[in-house]
């Protein structure tokens, strides 16, 4: 099986523009992350790999064929290049901007397997307020949303929040991204539409769920600890525990099917930010791709995960969740560091 990999930040989605460091970090390590667990996996022919030609094409294996991109017209004709060429597609790529679902839908389009969500999971799960107002239906335990606009008029109402620290993101954003804490409700200066929601800053532990989908059905792999900044009135995600913390009442793998079940269109491998508060988790939001966390799953649990979603794929079955404790994996975001 020939399998095309493009992560968007290191695979030429950026061509001709400034490669912002801290992104091509975080998407260098789940990209050679993924890349070696292909290449250790049954069946894999050869793995094909849109690749910004400012960046270090690794790793160097016979069965890895690099597609260097230097412009944005580059970056086009790669990507049609790589999909007449593959069997199936592993798609990394962000929510913002609707760029993970048209390239997603482009591929369903001309018939391509896709080895990461489907558009319409994608299509759902990259817009926060959609997401949570999905979970919430579904008797989930989510962090309360507005949309700005209607924020802005219940504050003026009633009071709504007034007196507690606010967060505000954009409603398609990525991690961190463009999020901004405000400690008072006539501070925050963002356009009056719904591109942007509210939230409340919640105190408690945040945490990550790196979990296999299928069908309505779900598979934790790990419990992930995400080390995260306040800086400048904004968050920055320095790297995480991976493994951080066991399952051994399932509440975990509970909480996975329970998305699950709500979001059926999920498949392959996602993953769930949350907050542990004082009352219980808090859902975040979904993420429809891999996370920084999958760098360090097979170090972790001991088991491949691309294998597992290669297998559900052609049998169509979700592994158990790992029950084996396995080990805690530090990746680290942070300039020059070495792991």
């Amino acid at each position: 099986m020939k399998i095309l990999v493009m992560e968007y930040i290191t695979g030429g989605g950026l061509a001709g523009a400034e490669l912002p460091p801290g992104l091509v970090r975080e998407g260098g390590l789940m990209r050679r992350a993924l890349l070696d667990d292909l290449l250790q996996a049954g069946g894999v022919s050869e793995v094909l790999v849109l690749n910004d030609a400012r960046i270090p094409a690794v790793p160097a294996d016979t069965r890895v064929q690099w597609l260097p991109v230097s412009d944005a017209a580059g970056f086009s004709a790669r990507w049609r290049e790589g999909l007449g060429a593959c069997d199936a597609l592993w798609l990394v790529a962000p929510e913002s901007g609707g760029i993970l679902a048209d390239l997603s839908a482009e591929a369903e389009a001309a018939g391509i397997r896709l080895l990461s969500n489907p558009s319409q999971a994608v299509n759902l799960a990259g817009s926060k307020s959609a997401t949570l107002e999905r979970l919430r239906a579904h008797g989930l335990p989510v962090v309360e949303s507005w949309h700005w606009a209607d924020y802005r008029v219940q504050v003026q109402r009633d009071g709504l929040l007034a007196n507690s620290p606010l967060v505000i993101k954009p409603d398609d954003g990525v991690g961190c991204e463009h999020t901004r804490i405000f400690f008072h409700p006539d501070e925050p200066e963002v356009p009056d539409d719904t591109a942007f929601i509210v939230q409340p800053l919640l105190e408690g532990e945040p945490l990550s769920l790196s979990i296999l989908f299928a069908a309505g059905e779900a598979s934790l792999l790990t419990v992930n600890r995400q080390m995260i900044d306040q800086r400048d009135k904004g968050f920055v995600l320095t790297g995480c525990l991976v493994n951080a913390l066991s399952d051994t009442d399932g509440r975990w793998q509970k909480l996975a099917e329970d998305v699950a079940r709500a979001m059926p269109e999920l498949w392959g491998y996602a993953g769930i930010d949350l907050i542990l508060t004082a009352q219980g988790p808090r859902i975040l939001e979904i993420n429809p791709r891999l996370t920084t966390s999958y760098a360090g799953i097979r170090r972790a649990i001991g088991h491949n995960p691309a294998e597992f979603v290669l297998e559900l794929m052609r049998g169509g079955a979700l592994p158990p969740p790992v029950s084996a404790r396995g080990i805690a994996v530090a990746i680290s975001l942070r300039e020059n560091h070495a792991d």
